[in-house]
């Protein structure tokens, strides 16, 4: 038997990261949401989340949280026009 505790995952490490540098919350999930989802679905490199993308990741959502929340979103429901589109107008998005 392991008595050790299992180690966080980067994503959940990113999640906390995020929020002690000043993120929102909301948006710190949304960050980690990335992380993991594109490590469980095997997403390719060719898409957002992959481990050496939590830097700018983070860069972003400090500098950029708008644009950052939209890019998430796009990222993780890409098919859900109704989700982006209220996503955009909430955020004061238009185009």
């Amino acid at each position: 038997m392991n008595d050790q505790a299992t180690p966080p995952a980067f994503w959940d490490e990113w999640q906390l990261a995020a929020v002690e540098a000043g993120v929102p919350v909301p948006l710190a999930e949304l960050g980690c949401e990335i992380l993991r989802t594109h490590r469980k679905n095997r997403w390719s490199k060719d898409f957002l989340g992959v481990e050496d993308d939590g830097p700018v990741m983070l860069e972003m959502c400090l500098t950029e949280p708008v644009e950052a929340e939209i890019l998430f979103i796009e990222n993780l429901h890409p098919y859900n026009a109704a989700l982006l589109s209220a996503t955009r107008k909430r955020l004061g998005i238009t185009g």
